[in-house]
């Protein structure tokens, strides 16, 4: 599916779970701190260099790491190999974590001067190890090409990037433990979309057709108002959802009175397709942008969305009918504010908020605290054939043939599916 969409110029980007050995050399370094507070002031000497020491080769090593787990989790197969050369190490950061503990918990007067050797004695061995991965690590970065510029991509809109981490940052200063809405609300159209495979035998029999009719879409909300909230969570100080609520203001009849909403953490989200147009679902009739979102569960299950613009004024009949029957003048006003709003928004803000929000709990971090080459990861666009590249319209006679070779597919799966049920309706003798 991933390699269908990047065909389809798309722009592309895979966000990788920060790597872990940030996080655990993060909870070792914690241990030592507590363990130089339970013993002498003349004892702490060594041992507070010898932390300060694996501090700071961490931070100089955590940008390359992650940089590499990033590479991995996006299709360098030559990089699995370094990949689970660091998860190894994060385990031995894991298993230091574990051995303080106990060795803290453990400590009493007559014990004292042997738990400060053996805590001097691990920390030496890990340090070694840390040492030992500097230059493999080096190593392959440069044979594999993976690139640790900093700069800014070429694509990135500065004004958007700036309007979105403003965005961000104003959360950020407002968070106070309870959920806060972050940026504005976005009047959207929201999709379900699946991939079904067995459509290629057909495309392949029929080449004039896009492979993107292997991929069957479903319109779930014709409106809904999505936002990105930041919650509370007392283990992670950033964690972000996306919430999609069903709008009733779509011109449609509705045998439902409670509107539907989905949520979801984006932790799940894994990776993130944006086009210019409608095309890469097959939609026509829309030519405005597409976000489409790849999220995966606890259990690896796969789900795709996908959202839409709604075209300017689409709604705005239904809109005015409801205000009129509003009685109150000051919800009246609210509701028009919160619908005005969202008009006023647009699906590459949205994508932006998306990145920098997904960067900051998978870092635990402010965006501001990022390095330059982290954030650059999150804005870079992996896919070449990206929708910033020049797109020519179709002429009229390509367009004609399209939609007839389209015809041609649907009959093709239509018979098929036919054929498939004839078969499973037969009676065994």
């Amino acid at each position: 599916m991933e390699e269908i969409l990047a065909k389809a110029g798309s722009q592309a980007v895979t966000f990788a779970i920060r790597s872990g050995i940030s996080l655990a050399s993060g909870f070792a370094i914690k241990r030592v701190s507590k363990f130089l507070d339970k013993i002498p002031e003349n004892e702490k000497r060594k041992i507070t260099v010898l932390k300060n020491k694996i501090q700071t080769k961490i931070d100089i090593l955590s940008i390359s790491i992650d940089l590499i787990k990033l590479a991995s989790a996006r299709g360098n197969t030559s990089l699995e190999a370094t990949s689970i050369y660091i998860d190894e190490l994060t385990k031995e950061f894991d298993v230091f974590d574990e051995t303080l503990v106990k060795i803290t918990n453990d400590l009493t007067n007559v014990n004292e001067k042997e738990s400060i050797m053996r805590v001097n004695v691990y920390m030496k061995e890990l340090l070694e190890k840390i040492d030992e991965a500097i230059p493999l690590l080096n190593l392959s970065l440069s044979t594999c090409g993976v690139n640790l510029n900093g700069n800014l991509p070429d694509h990135i809109s500065p004004g958007r990037l700036l309007q979105a981490s403003d965005l961000i940052n104003k959360s950020n200063i407002q968070f106070k433990q309870e959920p806060i809405q972050v940026g504005p609300k976005f009047d959207l159209v929201l999709y379900s979309i699946f991939y079904n495979p067995s459509r290629l035998k057909y495309i392949e029999k029929n080449e004039q057709t896009s492979e993107l009719s292997s991929i069957s879409w479903k319109e779930e909300f014709a409106r809904c108002l999505g936002r990105i909230m930041r919650n509370f969570d007392k283990e992670n100080e950033y964690t972000y959802s996306l919430e999609f609520e069903e709008d009733f203001n779509d011109g449609r009849y509705h045998e439902d009175t409670k509107a539907q909403v989905r949520k979801y953490n984006i932790k799940q989200l894994r990776r993130l397709f944006f086009s210019a147009s409608g095309k890469l679902l097959r939609l026509e009739s829309r030519s405005s942008p597409v976000l489409i979102l790849k999220l995966m569960d606890e259990q690896d299950n796969e789900e795709w969305i996908a959202l839409g613009e709604v075209k300017s004024g689409e709604f705005d009949s239904d809109d005015d009918e409801e205000d009129d029957e509003d009685d109150d003048e000051d919800e009246f006003h609210d509701s028009r504010d919160i619908a005005e709003e969202a008009k006023n928004t647009s699906l590459s803000l949205l994508e932006y908020l998306v990145r920098l929000s997904i960067l900051q709990q998978n870092d635990q971090k402010s965006i501001l605290e990022v390095h330059d080459e982290r954030l650059s990861l999150y804005l870079r666009d992996e896919n070449s054939n990206s929708i910033y590249n020049p797109i020519v319209p179709a002429s009229k006679r390509l367009q004609i043939k399209q939609i007839s070779d389209n015809e041609k597919t649907e009959g093709l799966l239509t018979m098929n599916s036919n054929i498939n049920r004839l078969e499973n309706l037969k009676i065994d003798k």
